[in-house]
């Protein structure tokens, strides 16, 4: 195909049409919305007001939502759409590394630190390049994506891959937890381990895809394997808000109230001297912070109420009483 600038495509992009590519497409893009509507809804009834982290969750959410999309609109709009679509998709992977990093700052020295921040800033030319052969290709204009893709995980994926490793090594080194033993006290933390399993696995099958591997499988060279490790990414976000070092402190802090008795009241005085500003609620908060939880948090260690005023109306009384008895014992 020769566009009017004189360019050659080699082919033409088309909208997927043939039932088993619609179906798949529809599938994988049904789900990925899906998903993301139902963790926006979760993060909105957790997050708590003036957490920048909270906010960053929810915005990854929102901006990866259109994308899942592009199967409603027809030629020629269809082009535009995806490519519209795809430039807060792009935005979205960003800035979950940006989140990754946040969550994962605790664990990092200052060094390692700016070098990850660093990088996925250094990162960015690349996405502004896959915005425009994204454009380009699905506007039949040139076939410059197809080249640019295959690179597209390198600049994505290692920081979160990264991150994954760094806290798997976090929980067995510095807070020696066995991961059957992490999952018993706290379900919540082994759906986020999972969780983070099955993104890297959809990430490997990404790449294979792209890389011609085992595009073959697919019809018309569909890929729906990084949405599947999208959604499972923004899960991780999702499932535990804040950072993953106050997460563990939580857990730690309640193993040690087991080890010495399960004296809860230990663990709230514990939580309340090491509180940090990104931290969430109890250790399980799935079941939510009751009426009584929140007034018990707010208050301090329990201790008996004593009204001054009345006792000191009552010495004077008892020192008269024990004067006479010692007066008529004297007479006696």
């Amino acid at each position: 195909m020769s566009t009017g600038n004189g360019t050659v495509v080699n082919h033409e992009t088309q909208k997927p049409s043939a039932v088993a590519s619609v179906t798949l497409e529809s599938w994988s893009q049904g789900f990925m919305v899906g998903a993301m509507v139902v963790m926006a809804g979760i993060t909105i009834a957790n997050m708590r007001r003036g957490v920048l982290l909270h906010k960053l969750i929810l915005l990854e959410l929102i901006m990866g939502m259109p994308h899942g999309t592009f199967m409603f609109p027809n030629p020629p709009a269809y082009g535009w759409y995806l490519s519209v679509t795809a430039i807060f998709l792009n935005m979205s992977w960003s800035l979950h590394n940006v989140i990754a990093w946040i969550k994962n700052k605790p664990f990092l020295s200052r060094k390692v630190s700016l070098i990850y921040i660093g990088t996925v800033i250094l990162a960015q030319p690349y996405w502004v390049l896959e915005i425009y052969a994204n454009f380009t290709f699905f506007n039949n204009i040139n076939n410059l994506f197809e080249s640019t893709r295959p690179y597209e995980a390198i600049f994505r994926d290692p920081w979160w891959i990264f991150t994954v490793v760094n806290l798997f090594w976090n929980i067995k080194r510095r807070y020696e937890f066995g991961l059957v033993e992490l999952i018993k006290v706290s379900p919540r933390f082994g759906v986020l381990l999972f969780s983070m399993f099955l993104s890297i696995c959809f990430i490997i099958l990404d790449c294979l895809s792209v890389t011609s591997i085992i595009s073959h499988a697919l019809p018309d060279g569909l890929n729906p394997f990084w949405k599947l490790a999208f959604v499972f990414k923004c899960l991780t976000d999702t499932i535990i808000l804040d950072d993953f070092k106050t997460a563990l402190d939580k857990l730690k802090a309640y193993k040690l109230g087991q080890f010495v008795g399960g004296s809860t009241s230990a663990i709230s005085e514990l939580d309340r001297n090491t509180r940090r500003p990104t931290e969430y609620a109890p250790w399980n908060e799935s079941r939510g912070i009751t009426r009584d939880e929140r007034i018990r948090e707010k208050r301090s260690p329990i201790i008996p109420e004593v009204d001054l005023e009345s006792q000191l109306e009552r010495w004077p009384g008892q020192e008269e009483t024990v004067s006479n008895g010692s007066h008529s014992t004297a007479t006696k």
